[in-house]
């Protein structure tokens, strides 16, 4: 008699027992188990049957004029565009108030906002560093385009 533990143990491995991707240890331990056990037997002649049925499926790739339409559609560049143009927009924003306030408060900063700008400054350094890297190498990539 098999422990109810055991069966659940057994049916997680069965779809790696199927697949052939058990190691032996694991694989006998399945097989003694199947030798035991009727309701993992069916569990795993379900499996053999799907198996089965999904290879016989035919899947052909969509025609490249439909992929070209979806990678130019609005559900693929807008989230992307909106996301670099909210960036550039909340860091001229920064850059303003952090102006506005610098001529309103005309006073030596003190520690902790001279490391607030500081690590700011940096992080718009290196993005628009990165910015510039890109628009520069963007003409002499060969990979630029390629689709698939």
């Amino acid at each position: 008699m098999n422990r109810p533990g055991k069966d659940e143990k057994i049916k997680r491995m069965l779809s790696a027992y199927l697949d052939g991707e058990l190691t032996q240890a694991d694989r006998q331990q399945v097989r003694l188990h199947l030798e035991t056990s009727e309701e993992c037997r069916r569990e795993l002649e379900e499996l053999m049957k799907l198996q089965s049925l999904t290879s016989e499926l035919d899947f052909r790739p969509p025609p490249d004029e439909l992929l070209d339409e979806l990678e130019r559609s609005v559900s693929v560049r807008a989230p992307r565009r909106f996301g670099w143009g909210l960036t550039i927009i909340a860091l001229a924003s920064w850059v303003l108030w952090a102006l506005v306030l610098a001529v309103r408060n005309l006073r030596w900063p003190t520690i902790p906002e001279l490391l607030s700008g500081s690590v700011v400054a940096g992080l718009v350094l290196v993005f628009l560093s990165i910015l510039r890297q890109r628009v520069l190498e963007r003409p002499h990539d060969r990979y630029r385009k390629v689709r698939r």
